[in-house]
């Protein structure tokens, strides 16, 4: 397939597209994000899609053709592909850090599908390979451009619940029980190629939200266990992460791939408020009733008048995104035509990994693991 010119890109004064747009290689698509990110690339005038690559030939060659881009049979011909300036890795999780320390020496922007690798070396190897290279980094955060945790993050950060006792946070789906074959064409049932189960796969959401929200915690105990698929060993389905915050806040980190429908994902209980999400996750979004509001926020008031109640809730007026894969390639987006920061950056995304390990660490020890010996 020949390279494809631009004819869309970032606008000039006059209106018109721009002689060098930022181009984008795609690499792997082991992982199905690939190809939501790619749609919005694609839409956008301000870059193009300059080319595509996939360790297996022939899943890349049918995405490439899908997406109408040229697929490039080597890793190191999509780095010198003509044009491409930044790089979004969809690969197994193992591949990960191959792959972004090949395209950081190329002097490329990264955009990586979490988690950041599987191990904390691995991790390592990405963080010092981006800092020498002068390259920008995105770890993909989903959660972190719907509006209703946006709305979230607002709530928090302006003491609207005051000092937050217990936070908990499920993010969970049944693709083990329903769709397992989805689940093992990403190679995520390999506990070598995943490194791990339902807590690197979903857990990696958790983590990074938890870090958004309320920062690092000092540690993690854990618990996981293959509880409903026990044909495939040494891959968790299900498990709980308590997380302890220097300001004596817990952390209730839940992932699963065993839920088939669920209420609430989001509880966070303050001494001036209690705030309840849901719909945010697939195993919520099966049981939503017609006209439930996704965020409710219950305000205490210590003094109410004579006869009043002591709070009330009230329903922010947001709705949960279509479709979050839109906003976290468009935030990559965004970096590369307009400077913008990353909203996670590689020593963030480490952090996420190392609190999962921890949690691993702490199920197989029968003990709490302090985080800051990982950091």
């Amino acid at each position: 397939m020949p390279e494809v010119t631009a004819t869309t890109g970032p606008a000039n004064q006059d209106g018109g597209p721009s002689r060098n747009p930022p181009g984008i290689a795609l690499l792997s698509f082991a992982h199905g994000h690939q190809n939501g990110w790619a749609n919005v690339f694609r839409a956008d005038r301000r870059v193009r899609v300059c080319c595509a690559w996939d360790d297996n030939a022939a899943r890349g060659r049918a995405a490439a053709e899908k997406l109408g881009v040229p697929f490039v049979p080597r890793l190191e011909e999509a780095l010198a592909y003509s044009g491409v300036t930044a790089v979004t890795i969809c690969s197994t999780n193992d591949a990960h850090a191959d792959l972004a320390v090949a395209a950081a020496g190329a002097g490329k922007d990264i955009m990586l599908q979490k988690p950041m690798a599987t191990t904390l070396a691995d991790c390592d190897r990405i963080v010092d390979a981006v800092a020498a290279a002068g390259v920008r980094f995105y770890q993909s955060h989903n959660l972190r451009f719907d509006p209703v945790h946006q709305d979230i993050k607002r709530i928090v950060d302006a003491g609207e619940l005051g000092r937050v006792a217990i936070a908990r946070r499920r993010h969970s789906h049944a693709f083990a029980l329903i769709n397992r074959t989805l689940l093992d064409d990403m190679a995520l049932t390999d506990p070598v190629k995943a490194g791990g189960g339902a807590f690197m796969d979903e857990g990696a959401h958790v983590a990074l939200w938890f870090l958004w929200m309320f920062g690092a915690p000092v540690s993690v105990t854990g618990i996981v266990s293959t509880s409903l698929t026990t044909q495939q060993p040494g891959v968790e389905d299900n498990g709980v992460l308590l997380y302890r915050y220097a300001s004596g806040m817990i952390g209730v980190h839940q992932s699963s791939w065993t839920e088939l429908a669920s209420t609430s994902t989001i509880e966070l209980s303050g001494d001036r408020g209690v705030l309840v999400a849901t719909g945010t996750d697939i195993s919520a979004s099966r049981s939503a009733l017609p006209g439930e509001p996704p965020l409710r926020v219950w305000r205490h008031e210590p003094q109410p008048a004579a006869g009043a109640p002591p709070g009330e809730w009230r329903t922010p007026p947001v709705q949960l995104a279509a479709n979050r894969l839109t906003g976290t390639a468009q935030a990559f987006l965004e970096m590369l035509v307009a400077g913008t920061p990353s909203p996670c950056d590689a020593h963030t995304a480490r952090t996420a990994v190392a609190m999962v390990l921890a949690g691993y660490a702490s199920s197989r020890g029968g003990r709490e693991m302090p985080v800051e010996r990982l950091l």
